[in-house]
């Protein structure tokens, strides 16, 4: 694990995404900040009508995080791959032409 990563892991702790790869415990590239929605009331689904707090934190591969979670273990989803790789290995993935 990179110097950065254990920083971010000790600083900011771990999250799980909510994307198609959620199944994955990312590190916290930065403190985590909380908002409120306050719904949509003329909304068709109820899902959108009700209101709720919203964690988010951005992790160190780039996910968006939702909710806060302990360091991978056998209880908790597999660690990102990505996230503990240095800042320089992270941004030669983003920057990669495809």
């Amino acid at each position: 694990m990179s110097p950065d990563a254990e920083l971010d892991a000790a600083l900011y702790g771990h999250g799980v995404s909510d994307h198609e790869d959620g199944h994955y415990v990312h590190i916290a590239a930065g403190p985590w900040s909380t908002r409120h929605w306050a719904g949509n009331p003329q909304s068709l689904w109820a899902e959108e009508r009700a209101s709720y707090w919203i964690s988010s934190v951005w992790s160190r591969c780039g996910r968006g995080l939702t909710w806060k979670t302990g360091p991978p273990s056998a209880a908790t989803p597999r660690p990102c791959p990505a996230c503990p790789l240095s800042n320089a290995d992270i941004a030669a993935r983003h920057t990669r032409i495809r």
